[in-house]
Protein backbone atom coordinates (compact mmCIF):
# COMPACT_ATOMS: atom_id res chain seq x y z
CA UNK A 1 0.00 0.00 0.00
CA UNK A 2 1.40 3.36 -0.97
CA UNK A 3 -0.37 6.36 0.52
CA UNK A 4 0.79 9.72 -0.79
CA UNK A 5 -0.65 12.06 1.78
CA UNK A 6 1.57 14.28 3.91
CA UNK A 7 -0.84 14.40 6.83
CA UNK A 8 -1.25 10.61 6.89
CA UNK A 9 2.50 10.18 6.82
CA UNK A 10 3.02 12.72 9.63
CA UNK A 11 0.33 11.13 11.80
CA UNK A 12 1.71 7.63 11.25
CA UNK A 13 5.23 8.84 12.01
CA UNK A 14 4.10 10.53 15.23
CA UNK A 15 2.21 7.41 16.34
CA UNK A 16 5.24 5.26 15.50
CA UNK A 17 7.41 7.43 17.71
CA UNK A 18 4.92 7.27 20.58
CA UNK A 19 4.60 3.50 20.23
CA UNK A 20 8.35 2.97 19.65
CA UNK A 21 7.68 1.06 16.47
CA UNK A 22 7.78 1.39 12.69
CA UNK A 23 5.47 3.56 10.64
CA UNK A 24 3.95 0.42 9.11
CA UNK A 25 3.22 -1.07 12.53
CA UNK A 26 1.79 2.28 13.66
CA UNK A 27 -0.64 2.16 10.74
CA UNK A 28 -1.61 -1.40 11.69
CA UNK A 29 -2.14 -0.36 15.33
CA UNK A 30 -4.28 2.58 14.27
CA UNK A 31 -6.38 0.47 11.91
CA UNK A 32 -6.91 -2.22 14.57
CA UNK A 33 -8.02 0.36 17.13
CA UNK A 34 -10.28 2.14 14.67
CA UNK A 35 -11.90 -1.12 13.55
CA UNK A 36 -12.40 -2.25 17.16
CA UNK A 37 -14.13 1.04 17.94
CA UNK A 38 -16.35 0.83 14.85
CA UNK A 39 -17.25 -2.81 15.54
CA UNK A 40 -18.24 -1.88 19.09
CA UNK A 41 -20.42 0.95 17.77
CA UNK A 42 -22.10 -1.44 15.32
CA UNK A 43 -22.73 -4.03 18.06
CA UNK A 44 -24.19 -1.37 20.35
CA UNK A 45 -26.45 -0.03 17.59
CA UNK A 46 -27.67 -3.56 16.78
CA UNK A 47 -28.27 -4.28 20.47
CA UNK A 48 -30.22 -1.04 20.85
CA UNK A 49 -32.27 -1.85 17.75
CA UNK A 50 -33.06 -5.30 19.15
CA UNK A 51 -34.06 -3.83 22.50
CA UNK A 52 -36.36 -1.34 20.77
CA UNK A 53 -37.96 -4.11 18.72
CA UNK A 54 -38.56 -6.18 21.85
CA UNK A 55 -39.96 -3.15 23.65
CA UNK A 56 -42.27 -2.32 20.75
CA UNK A 57 -43.47 -5.93 20.53
CA UNK A 58 -44.09 -5.98 24.28
CA UNK A 59 -46.03 -2.68 24.10
CA UNK A 60 -48.08 -4.00 21.18
CA UNK A 61 -48.86 -7.15 23.12
CA UNK A 62 -50.03 -5.04 26.05
CA UNK A 63 -52.30 -3.03 23.74
CA UNK A 64 -53.79 -6.22 22.29
CA UNK A 65 -54.28 -7.84 25.73
CA UNK A 66 -55.22 -5.05 28.15
CA UNK A 67 -56.44 -7.48 30.83
CA UNK A 68 -53.30 -9.61 30.81
CA UNK A 69 -51.27 -9.71 34.03
CA UNK A 70 -48.44 -7.21 34.31
CA UNK A 71 -44.81 -8.18 34.55
CA UNK A 72 -44.93 -7.32 38.25
CA UNK A 73 -47.91 -9.62 38.78
CA UNK A 74 -46.15 -12.42 36.95
CA UNK A 75 -43.04 -11.95 39.09
CA UNK A 76 -45.15 -11.93 42.25
CA UNK A 77 -46.52 -15.32 41.20
CA UNK A 78 -43.07 -16.73 40.45
CA UNK A 79 -40.97 -15.32 43.31
CA UNK A 80 -41.46 -14.81 47.04
CA UNK A 81 -40.77 -11.59 48.96
CA UNK A 82 -37.05 -12.56 49.24
CA UNK A 83 -36.74 -12.90 45.45
CA UNK A 84 -36.50 -16.67 45.56
CA UNK A 85 -38.53 -18.96 43.31
CA UNK A 86 -41.77 -20.19 44.86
Amino acid sequence: MNIKNAEAHALAKELAELEHTTVTEAVVISLRESLAKRRLEVRRARRLQTMRQISEAFAEDLRKNPGAPSLWEICDDLYDEMGLPK
